[in-house]
């Protein structure tokens, strides 16, 4: 092994691993051979082609680098080409030795020591508790619009303390249990344990889907303003079984996807630096920038993260409860409150939110995509996908009345029947919930509003955007995930491990610890598997065996391209739509059926997806892979449990739950989505709906969805350093993804600090940038969620003072606090 390998994998490297002196030593040599001159043209050609369509590589390098190629053959400068291969050598260096990625290198270590204890009592008792605690109060704010994310960011803050204490107290004497001895204090609380507690918060509650998706199904089957089912809904058994297989079916496969999406230094997981940065900042490890690089500020990231979070603790009372308007700031309604074209067009509230200056509320301008981690050619795809389908597809439906949508709010997610009113699903139902066709020739069709006709349309094309767009863009991450498969099996060791072809320091550190195998995800996928089987089976849900082998496949064709979008831009596109789609089409007029479908087709993914993104974050954090395991399903477990018993309590006790009259707002907006999904899906099917219906138009997102990136990849090769090279056909098809009921305030909020922060900032201040920008929204989404949850059960829930007064009445003053609808319904009765 050569001398660097011993120094990184020893453990205890130096800060500094890369030669930062070998640009200026390389510049000043007199002269640079040919031989070296053509090696150096040939790696730069390399290095270049490698990361031509890399949106987080630096830009600036790449344009030096082209402009070096084209120029070869051409009389060079000596001085110039000199510098050149020099900071080509850096940058290798870093690919190498640390990484090639800023956001990267600004928060994650290139060092190791493996004698951290990590295994501990603390992770232990820590982790369970508050992935219990956390899950319940997720899913009990689940429900709420606005909803307020109980974030593993406030876990992470919360369980420093807590460690600390534990350290300090716990007794120090070593239980004799053999291989199995342990004690209740190994020493200092550590990063590691820290971040082992974390990752468990994550799979339990904090990642990107929330608490259990599975509650959605609960909760529909149950309600009285739903399907009104207390025979299937009521088994504990059933309740049980389907959570922990939905849950673990995702499990299962992430682990047969870390060659793609893990060990790759090109997946760099935004959201898992944040909360590597939030980990160092309470350790107080300020990282490797020095103070003169982050041009005189030389505050730690502690200190700094604290000032953070107590201003942004007590400013989020301001828009959240004393002064309202600042959230919903839909000034532009003010002017003319009884204009509803107004309130169609700028209404943050029943509109499509185009407003310049939206919400003062860092909650609105992060709730979706967080501007500071989400890297700024994300952003600003996602926003102009929106901004664009907004203008030029939906309020052009809605005026025009196409589809009758004018006699609906624009944005509305509900389904509605003939006469404008909420669609009665059960004037169409057989006793066994099955579709009563003379039912539904004498009642209505569904019919849908403006934003969520056109938002199946964009969905389809998302999922056949991101195909393409990965086979053209990621081939060659693709290509070395599959050849590493391939050199695995050549050596008999697929089922041991898997990390070889992957030489960067982060794998070659973790290649001190035992790989967790392959057979093990197996194994957890076929319990998962069987799990699903007495969901289904035993209980009578009309659910076939076969849809849960498809839905299986279906998530491991799909969950490789989707993580690799997920991983390089913070934005995940769900399958939650084909998912429906296909059970539509296969299991016809069967809502129970269908939504089941969707839970092990779409939550699978999900999931997956949840899992290789906490597997990343201990990758970085250099977390013994089968310990990680262990953890993540141990909180798996205890996360769906919890979600279930909240979920009950919630439903059995909160008055008029899930509808306009709940109470504390206690409206469930997401469980209208899946409500009305599995209406249009399930009960009259995607058959009536676009193959032969209204809304056969969506069906051609599919194929333009497909094409769509071809020129756009064409293009970024025949002009790499134009603007064309920043667009992400999938990222920009998901911007519509969020309408119905989230509307453009809650993109164009967000944009302007997404701008200044990762544009203006991190090109004129990068010192600065790498050293306090994660720390700072990190600490923001922790001051809001703590704000947020005193706020409800102090001030909201008990309604001990209400703040009656012009500043938290005029955003629902008018139009756009009321429908946002241009038709009224003749006088007939029905349209």
């Amino acid at each position: 092994m050569a001398e660097k390998d011993n120094i990184y994998v020893a453990g205890v490297a130096p800060r500094h691993p890369v030669d930062e002196e070998k640009i200026d030593a390389l510049s000043n040599e007199q002269s640079l051979s040919d031989d070296a001159k053509d090696d150096a043209f040939a790696q730069l050609r390399e290095l270049y082609a490698e990361h031509q369509l890399d949106y987080n590589f630096p830009h600036e390098l790449l344009l030096r680098a082209k402009e070096a190629i084209d120029n070869e053959n051409a009389e060079p400068n000596q001085e110039h080409t000199r510098q050149l291969v020099a900071e080509f050598h850096f940058q290798r260096q870093l690919a190498e030795n640390d990484s090639p990625y800023p956001e990267v290198r600004a928060v994650v270590d290139p060092t190791d020591d493996p004698e951290t204890p990590v295994n501990t009592f603390r992770v232990w008792v820590l982790g369970t508790v508050f992935a219990i605690l956390g899950t319940g109060v997720d899913q009990f704010f689940s429900l709420r619009y606005p909803g307020i994310s109980i974030y593993s960011y406030l876990i992470q803050f919360l369980s420093f303390p807590c460690g600390l204490l534990m350290a300090k107290v716990l007794p120090t004497y070593r239980f004799p249990l053999g291989r199995f001895s342990f004690t209740l204090n190994p020493g200092p609380f550590n990063q590691k344990e820290h971040m082992l507690i974390t990752i468990m918060a994550n799979v339990a509650f904090g990642g990107f889907n929330g608490t259990a998706y599975v509650t959605y199904i609960l909760q529909v089957l149950r309600l009285p303003s739903y399907y009104n089912d207390q025979t299937l809904v009521n088994n504990a058994g059933w309740q049980i079984t389907i959570v922990l297989a939905t849950q673990l079916i995702g499990y299962g496969t992430a682990g047969l996807a870390r060659r793609f999406l893990v060990y790759p230094q090109s997946m760099i997981w935004p959201r898992a630096l944040a909360q590597i940065a939030i980990n160092k900042s309470l350790h107080n490890e300020d990282g490797r920038v020095e103070d003169t690089e982050t041009h005189g500020w030389k505050i730690s990231r502690l200190r700094f993260f604290l000032y953070c979070f107590i201003g942004m603790f007590i400013y989020y009372w301001f828009p959240g409860y004393i002064f309202q308007a600042l959230s919903y700031f839909n000034w532009m309604t003010w002017i003319a409150p009884e204009n509803v074209v107004l309130a169609v067009v700028t209404g943050s509230i029943c509109g499509m939110g185009i407003n310049p200056l939206p919400s003062f509320d860092w909650n609105m301008m992060s709730y979706l995509y967080d501007p500071i981690i989400t890297p700024f050619f994300s952003y600003l795809n996602l926003t102009l996908g929106a901004l664009f389908t907004a203008v030029l597809v939906i309020i052009p439906v809605f005026f025009s009345n196409t589809w009758d949508t004018s006699y609906f709010s624009i944005n509305s997610s509900s389904t509605y029947d003939n006469t404008a009113s909420k669609y009665n699903v059960s004037k169409v139902l057989n006793p066994d919930y099955t579709l009563n066709e003379e039912a539904y020739k004498a009642y209505s069709p569904p019919y849908l509003s403006a934003a969520y006709s056109c938002l199946y349309m964009f969905f389809f094309a998302a999922y056949t955007a991101s195909i393409t767009h990965t086979l053209l863009y990621n081939w060659r991450d693709l290509k070395l995930g599959f050849l590493n498969v391939k050199d695995s099996f050549k050596k008999g060791q697929y089922f041991k491990q898997s990390r070889d072809s992957f030489t960067d320091v982060h794998n070659r550190l973790m290649g001190a610890y035992e790989d967790c195998p392959e057979w093990w995800y197996l194994l957890l996928l076929a319990v998962a598997f069987v799990l699903a089987c007495i969901s289904t089976l035993y209980y009578d849900t009309g659910f076939p065996v076969w849809g849960i082998f498809l839905a299986v496949i279906f998530s491991m064709t799909l969950q490789i391209p989707l993580g690799m979008i997920m991983a390089m831009t913070n934005n995940q596109i769900t399958l939650n739509v084909v998912a429906e789609l296909i059970a539509g089409y296969t299991l016809g007029g069967k809502p129970i059926a269908n939504m089941i479908f969707k839970m092990f087709g779409y939550v699978a993914t999900a999931q997956a997806i949840q899992f290789l993104a906490d597997l990343k974050l201990a990758h970085y954090s250099k977390i013994p892979p089968k310990l990680v395991f262990m953890a993540q399903l141990y909180a798996t477990i205890w996360g769906g449990l919890t979600s279930i018993g909240v979920n009950d309590w919630q439903l059995s006790n909160i008055p008029n739950v899930c509808t306009d009259a709940a109470a504390d707002s206690m409206t469930c907006p997401g469980t209208s989505v899946f409500f009305t999904a599995s209406v249009i899906w399930g009960v009259v099917g995607p058959k009536r709906m676009f193959s032969d219906g209204l809304y056969n138009p969506a069906l051609y997102g599919f194929l333009w969805g497909a094409l769509l990136p071809i020129p756009f990849y064409f293009l970024t090769k025949r002009f790499p350093t134009s603007w064309v090279r920043n667009v992400h056909i999938p990222v920009f098809l998901s911007g519509p993804l969020n309408f119905a009921p989230y509307n453009m305030s809650y993109f164009l909020s967000g944009l302007w600090p997404a701008f200044i922060f990762n544009v203006w900032i991190k090109k004129r201040y990068q010192g600065w940038w790498q050293r306090y920008a994660l720390v700072l929204t990190t600490a923001f989404q922790v001051g809001i969620a703590l704000s947020a949850l005193i706020i409800f059960f102090a001030v909201d829930y008990t309604n001990i003072v209400t703040i009656d007064w012009w500043g938290n009445d005029v955003s629902f003053a008018g139009v756009d606090g009321a429908t946002c609808a241009i038709k009224s319904v003749p006088a007939s009765g029905s349209f």
